[in-house]
């Protein structure tokens, strides 16, 4: 169904029992006029009274994400104490990944980021990852925590779904007040991490898309936003997913630059021409761009 008051009908016709009816239509078609903000609303199904439905509301004046929840009623005590506590954290984790996904293509349908871009800066991260990893044991740092995070660097742009197109979109310099408004997208985008499904494991992958949506554009001189982080008080996984973005931004064409070969990006990085990064990262960032599957896959 194309029109959003057309799939409401249909929705309220099909899934609501009637005491809910009302309330529902009013949650689903009632506008919010000014800052972003989070409801949501539990619901009875209309031919089954074991389940119930929650729906989560996260709207501004741009654009609005429903996401629409069931969840099992337990009529038993018995029933509640032997639903093992790990499958309740598989279920929470497989739900957090369901949302990742359903970002990425959001993203794409909205032309934040090509497909292809996605796939790259998952890639350029757990390569550079890797190598911080082979070089530098003394961090600790896990397969899974490579995995994680490479995963979620699809995401770090998020926020961008609440500037406007036309500053996104803009060929010439952006003004001032323009930049004040992409500067904003970082703490969106973390805002909308929290609202993932965290509960067990999933606090922790919260925590990760957390951090790499505000921090990404922190920089290791403190001359990145929206903080002014020095050094290491940025999250290790924001400073890697960061170059990775720096990087792909380069070789990437954009309404407002051209497409920049591997070596004059590699060398801009280097350089300090698209911020500081730390110089573990760096290092990391050279030995994994020299690799010859990389090359390869940038050339094309």
């Amino acid at each position: 169904i194309k029109i959003y008051t057309e799939f409401v009908t249909e929705f309220l016709k099909q899934c609501v029992c009637r005491e809910d009816k009302f309330l529902v239509k009013d949650f689903l078609l009632k506008s919010i006029n000014d800052n972003f903000d989070y409801q949501d609303i539990d619901i009875r199904f209309k031919t089954n009274n074991n389940s119930c439905m929650n729906i989560n509301k996260h709207i501004n004046q741009n654009i609005m994400f429903l996401t629409f929840k069931t969840v099992n009623i337990f009529t038993t005590i018995d029933t509640r104490i032997n639903r093992s506590s790990s499958e309740q954290n598989d279920m929470i984790e497989n739900e957090f990944w369901n949302m990742i996904s359903l970002l990425e293509l959001v993203l794409a349908h909205n032309k934040l980021e090509e497909p292809q871009s996605i796939h790259n800066i998952s890639y350029f991260t757990e390569q550079i990852y890797k190598e911080v990893q082979l070089n530098y044991p003394k961090l600790n740092i896990s397969d899974e925590e490579i995995e994680n995070v490479s995963k979620l660097a699809t995401i770090h742009d998020i926020g961008k779904l609440f500037t406007p197109y036309e500053i996104l979109n803009k060929k010439g310099k952006l003004t001032k007040d323009e930049m004040d408004i992409i500067k904003k997208h970082p703490l969106n985008g973390a805002n909308m991490a929290l609202k993932l499904p965290k509960c067990g494991k999933a606090s922790k992958l919260v925590q990760y898309a957390y951090n790499i949506c505000l921090y990404h554009h922190e920089r290791y001189d403190g001359q990145g936003y929206p903080k002014g982080l020095i050094g290491d008080e940025i999250p290790l996984c924001a400073q890697v997913v960061g170059l990775a973005d720096a990087y792909d931004a380069l070789i990437s064409e954009r309404p407002y630059k051209r497409k920049i070969n591997h070596g004059e990006a590699v060398r801009m990085i280097v350089n300090g021409e698209c911020g500081s990064f730390s110089p573990k990262v760096i290092l990391s960032f050279i030995i994994a761009s020299m690799n010859k599957t990389w090359i390869e896959k940038v050339s094309k």
